[in-house]
């Protein structure tokens, strides 16, 4: 049903848009708070499997995790780098990363500064360094966080979408 690449994509999803648009207003509103909701299901869920998995260092990969609205009816939910050009390092920690190229040292500097609580510029460069040489030569291991929170909140979606498109909610 859904897939982590950087953003939540549902198949199916168009199908239910264009049933959407043609429903109420009212009723296209109250999907879409469901969406949202379950959306936001799925990232309290998966910065939950990221604290529980020890994947939390820094804490700057927890706060990238939102949900944006991208249009009228719909939204991407997801973890996004600081300058939203992408999905940041989010993947390598999902899946992990291969052997045979080097992780950049300035951001893995910027990790060793935090971690160990360095003030000395020279000394993360270094630590940096040996940690991209490390998982360059080495890969980095897996920790899965996004795919088991969809996983687990497909069918809070389904509900949350119901609850709010019941008669009650209207």
């Amino acid at each position: 049903m859904a897939q982590f690449n950087g953003h939540l994509s549902v198949e199916g999803l168009d199908t239910v848009l264009k049933g959407l648009k043609k429903a109420d207003k009212a009723v296209q509103r109250a999907a879409f708070r469901g969406l949202q909701q379950g959306a936001m299901g799925i990232i309290n869920e998966a910065k939950r499997n990221l604290r529980d998995n020890l994947s939390v260092v820094t804490g700057l990969l927890r706060q990238s995790g939102k949900v944006q609205k991208t249009g009228e009816l719909s939204l991407d939910a997801g973890f996004f780098d600081s300058q939203n050009k992408g999905h940041g390092y989010a993947a390598y920690v999902e899946y992990g990363r291969r052997a045979g190229k080097w992780p950049p040292i300035d951001e893995m500097a910027q990790w060793a500064r935090k971690k160990f609580r360095l003030q000395d510029e020279k000394e993360a460069r270094s630590i940096g360094f040996l940690i991209a040489r490390k998982i360059g030569t080495q890969g980095s291991t897996p920790h899965p966080f996004f795919g088991p929170a969809v996983e687990k909140c497909k069918t809070k979606i389904r509900d949350e979408v119901r609850r709010e498109t019941s008669k009650d909610n209207l």
